[in-house]
């Protein structure tokens, strides 16, 4: 063989491999994993696998509908000089700044929170001779403390972070999903605790929103959940249609009954349900979070009625479990004639 003839064969080889190395890794193993198991059972029931249907997702609301618009509390030109000597002059002109004006949700929150307290520290230092002064300074602080709960809710419900984190793209990259799940823990817990309203040092908001904008874990469970519902239903649709008589004519396991308890022991148990169980804890630590973001007085009613679709008393979770459920009772109701579900002798 010449050499240019067998250097194309090699790259022509090389190409299809990594062309199926590519697909292979590009494919999501879930709904691959959901599909196998579909199309087991259809083999062995001889019953087509029901056509699928648009996955129940809804996007997370539009920046629009989700934020609360801010007062801007402006101080006059003569007092903000004498605030020169509480130090604020300087974060003051910091903020109304071009590069100011078009802060993040989550830096406007860190500089409300600092003039707060560097204009509390200054009335108790009595640094302020003006009476006059003081009563616009404190004024100012009981506005600005007002708007506190709507910047930590603009902060994270509204911010490009969360957003990206409840991606719903087919796509998504889950990242350090376990890491991310606890950094929205913990910014939750942050801006929301009613114990606790002081926000934590700012470091850690711009730490834990770093680890939301490297993951989209949370949409991807959203995903898997839609998904789980949908292919639960067409699951039990088939079961359903099993004739136990036919399987087990006169209680005695069929060769058909008997491949269908192969299907539970080797795929649905071990591959699928565990699967389940492992995302629903996942999810778990998922919707407490939310759930304590929906209770809150700020949360606006397109937030409310997104998180419903997922995790409301009729929302997907539920749906989840009841589908769940519907398919452990068919599974025992089809193989218990025969005999073979397990712990039967």
């Amino acid at each position: 063989m010449k050499p240019r003839v067998w250097w194309s064969l090699v790259f022509l080889i090389c190409t299809v491999a990594a062309l199926l190395l590519w697909q292979s890794l590009g494919a999501d193993p879930h709904a691959a994993r959901w599909q196998d198991y579909l199309k087991r059972l259809s083999r062995i029931t001889d019953l087509p696998v029901p056509d699928p249907a648009p996955l129940p997702l809804r996007l997370y609301p539009s920046d629009r509908d989700l934020g609360h618009s801010l007062p801007e509390h402006r101080i006059d030109l003569l007092d903000y000089i004498e605030l020169r000597h509480c130090d604020l002059m300087a974060l003051v002109s910091q903020r109304n700044s071009a590069l100011g004006k078009l802060q993040a949700a989550s830096l406007r929150l860190q500089y409300e929170q600092r003039f707060i307290e560097q204009a509390q520290t200054c009335l108790a230092s009595g640094a302020l001779d003006n009476p006059e002064l003081v009563s616009v300074l404190k004024q100012v602080i009981e506005n600005k403390q007002a708007t506190l709960p709507r910047l930590r809710w603009n902060a994270l419900a509204a911010g490009p972070e969360l957003r990206h984190f409840l991606s719903l793209s087919p796509s998504a990259t889950a990242g350090d999903s376990q890491g991310a799940l606890s950094g929205l823990e913990m910014l939750v817990s942050s801006l929301f605790d009613g114990q606790n309203r002081k926000m934590k040092q700012p470091v850690d908001l711009e730490l834990h929103l770093e680890q939301l904008i490297r993951s989209q874990a949370a949409g991807q469970l959203l995903r898997r959940q839609a998904q789980a519902v949908e292919s639960l239903e067409r699951g039990n649709r088939m079961l359903a249609a099993v004739d136990p008589a036919v399987l087990c004519p006169r209680n005695r396991a069929s060769t058909r009954a008997k491949r269908l308890r192969n299907v539970l022991d080797n795929i649905w148990g071990p591959k699928v349900q565990k699967a389940l169980a492992e995302a629903q804890r996942q999810r778990s630590k998922l919707a407490d979070s939310l759930a304590v973001m929906a209770a809150q007085p700020t949360a606006t009613e397109a937030f409310k009625s997104w998180h419903a679709h997922y995790f409301g008393p009729d929302g997907l979770e539920s749906q989840l479990k009841q589908s769940l459920k519907e398919h452990v009772k068919l599974w025992q109701s089809r193989l218990r004639p025969c005999g073979l579900m397990p712990g039967q002798s």
